[in-house]
């Protein structure tokens, strides 16, 4: 007997659905991507896929975070000429070797990225490693007023907000804990954008799902909010 797939979005949450011959219904969240997708009896009515999805609701998060948090690796050789950005400003990057320690440094419109020792430094991971943890602080000092602002537009509180290397995800909130988590790679792109993510986070403390009823939250709380999303969902040039 076929099988049939197609999209549906169950209990606000967007959803693969596969129609097959068994009797139990099944989900896998699918790595790189998170997504969701579920094996389910041909006969089964979507209320009950509705409430089977509605009571997994927790797990699936847990997953699409754990796929968030590993990101894959990275193609970039990270040498001298490459294009990096910040706050959506294209930056040439230039690579030095010295006595000193690693620093990164930014000089108009090149990025310098001073290396201590060229034998234990010249790795593309080490490179990638010491740019973010630049990104991280970049994004820790543009974060707090911003997050003060939105706080003030939502009518939401974050208990706590911290960083991650999510390159799936821009960000994450815990509604039971109010804590909020924010890719690294936003500092990468313009400073609305950012902005856009953290009002996105705290409407969820109003909203779980994305459903009708977030998406006029946003409107009310970022009137522009699908434009500043296009941009932050547009992959940076290389």
């Amino acid at each position: 007997m076929g099988k049939s797939v197609r999209m549906a979005t169950l209990a606000g949450i967007p959803v693969e659905l596969e129609r097959k011959p068994i009797k139990n219904i099944y989900l896998r969240v699918v790595p790189p991507t998170g997504t969701v997708h579920m094996s389910a009896p041909k006969r089964a009515t979507i209320e009950e896929l509705s409430r089977f999805v509605a009571k997994h609701t927790a797990w699936i998060e847990e997953r699409q975070a754990k796929i968030a948090a590993t990101p894959p690796p990275s193609a970039r050789r990270f040498l001298s000429g490459e294009r990096v950005y910040l706050w959506g400003v294209p930056l040439e990057l230039v690579v030095k070797f010295g006595r000193g320690c690693n620093v990164v440094l930014r000089d108009g419109s090149w990025l310098i990225l001073s290396l201590k020792a060229q034998e234990t430094e010249s790795s593309p991971a080490a490179r990638e490693a010491l740019l973010n943890e630049w990104y991280r602080r970049e994004l820790s000092l543009a974060v707090p007023p911003l997050l003060a602002c939105a706080e003030s537009i939502v009518g939401k509180r974050a208990a706590e907000w911290h960083i991650k290397n999510m390159k799936t995800k821009w960000g994450t909130c815990n509604i039971c804990a109010h804590r909020i988590w924010l890719s690294l790679h936003l500092a990468k792109y313009p400073l609305p954008c950012l902005e856009y993510i953290i009002i996105h986070e705290l409407t969820h403390l109003w909203e779980r799902y994305h459903n009708a009823h977030f998406k006029s939250l946003m409107d009310r709380f970022c009137p522009d909010w699908r434009e500043r999303k296009k941009l932050v969902d547009t992959p940076l040039e290389d």
